[in-house]
């Protein structure tokens, strides 16, 4: 009975909005309760809703029907016993729900979703994180939810793919593509423009207590934390009068070696990286890049100078490094933004007791730079040129944009507030070629113990 009535419904489109408008309200108030309102009927619907309703409607320009009076004359008809709601489901062919129902139904679902997923991968190392994150509600939570609303069926196989990835990350470094086709068979797997890629990145910040990064160079450095890399080759710093130690891999060579007690009472031999120590001999400028310096142990402690000299510019760079060839004082050029090879060069300094002395240009950007090294360095680093005197007597005609100026107003380190307030006042720039002179001078009186003559 219920299909013939459908069927006798559907081939009627009088009743269409009648239909439509119950549905509505059903989803609303979760009851078969309310009034339909029908305005400017066809003929159609007239004599269709006169003929259900048993009311003369031939001459409305609009029609009002009671939602339980529907139901009384639907036991009226042939269709006595069909149930109003169950004939509402089938006329559209889908369970209508309400609101509150809806709600429940997709929380009930939501929470079977991820049920499933931690069920796969308890007491594993990822679990801990995950249910963290699911039971917390966090702004990871609602990440992965707003995914979920999109396609569940997509993020369930990229959370899955998110979970082999960290349950296997790697104890030494390994190129991404070469991760992702060892853990899920696909060397793009975990590239960041497809939905694995993102929740990986996500999830690793989550671990690691990080932000998300916001640039290549975050993502690249939280990559590395994980012995990730993205670019090993081309992600590079120039650098100076820099000698540093490997693992020693050739047993007949007994030249400048040392040897270190590890955790575990095992002794590492370890001796002198023999291109640094050329470009060393030489007094010659070097690239290095991620790749070389992941290999580098650490730096060798300086007993004649505990401090780098870090200038942003290269031609300034290379006016030091040619006009001061007497000297070894470890140099280092960040070219602009700091990339992630001088951040691993930088940290390798800091570790071997060297202190950092850094120079670049007064602008929003270059302050920018010098505000994210100190607070990453704190106590470890010094600024050079970052002061009023200096940047009043390099200031050029360069005019600042205002939306450069307002960069400023996220500067955290104290000492960089002044100059930040002068250059919001000038709003002109100034570089670091200006300061040429004094850097060369600066470099040239210091003596054996990082002091001043």
């Amino acid at each position: 009975m219920l299909e013939e009535a459908i069927e006798y419904f559907k081939s009627n489109p009088g009743y269409l909005r009648l239909f439509k408008g119950i549905k509505n309200k059903y989803i609303s108030y979760g009851e078969m309760k309310g009034n339909v309102v029908i305005n400017n009927p066809s003929l159609q619907e007239r004599e269709a809703l006169s003929g259900l309703m048993k009311k003369d409607y031939s001459r409305n320009k609009s029609i009002s029907i009671n939602i339980s009076k529907v139901q009384e004359q639907l036991n009226n008809t042939r269709f006595s016993g069909i149930d109003l709601k169950e004939l509402i489901d089938n006329y559209f062919k889908e369970e209508v729900f309400s609101k509150n129902e809806s709600k429940e139904k997709y929380e009930e679902e939501l929470s079977n979703f991820f049920n499933e997923i931690l069920r796969e991968y308890k007491d594993t190392f990822v679990y801990k994180f995950l249910s963290d994150i699911i039971e917390s509600k966090n702004n990871v939570y609602y990440n992965l939810k707003k995914y979920y609303n999109k396609d569940k069926n997509l993020l369930k196989e990229a959370l899955k793919n998110v979970c082999k990835g960290i349950n296997n990350l790697p104890k030494e470094n390994i190129r991404i593509p070469v991760f992702a086709s060892n853990v899920i068979n696909n060397p793009h797997g975990f590239d960041r423009k497809n939905l694995t890629g993102k929740i990986f990145i996500i999830f690793l910040s989550y671990i690691d207590n990080l932000a998300t990064p916001k640039n290549s160079e975050e993502l690249s450095e939280l990559y590395y934390k994980n012995h990730l890399l993205i670019d090993d080759v081309s992600n590079m710093v120039l650098c100076k009068n820099i000698l540093g130690f490997v693992e020693k891999k050739d047993e007949y060579d007994t030249e400048s070696i040392i040897n270190r007690n590890c955790e575990d009472n095992s002794i590492i031999t370890y001796e002198l990286h023999k291109g640094l120590e050329g470009f060393f001999r030489y007094k010659q400028p070097v690239y290095l890049t991620i790749y070389n310096l992941a290999n580098i142990s650490f730096i060798r402690k300086s007993e004649k100078y505990k401090m780098v000299l870090i200038v942003e510019n290269p031609a300034v760079f290379m006016e030091i490094s040619e006009k001061c060839q007497d000297k070894d004082l470890p140099l280092v050029c960040t070219y602009g933004q700091v990339k992630l090879a001088a951040i691993i060069l930088l940290d390798l300094l800091v570790k071997a007791g060297y202190k950092l002395f850094y120079s670049g240009d007064v602008d929003s950007e270059g302050i920018q730079i010098a505000d994210k090294l100190k607070q990453r360095y704190g106590g470890n680093l010094e600024l050079i040129g970052f002061d009023k005197d200096t940047y009043i007597k390099n200031m050029s005609n360069i005019k600042i944009s205002d939306e450069r100026i307002h960069k400023l107003e996220k500067i955290k380190s104290g000492e960089l507030k002044e100059v930040c307030e002068y250059l919001k006042q000038n709003k002109k720039a100034a570089y670091e070629e200006e300061n040429i002179k004094n850097l060369i001078d600066y470099y040239n009186k210091l003596k054996y113990n990082g002091r001043k003559q």
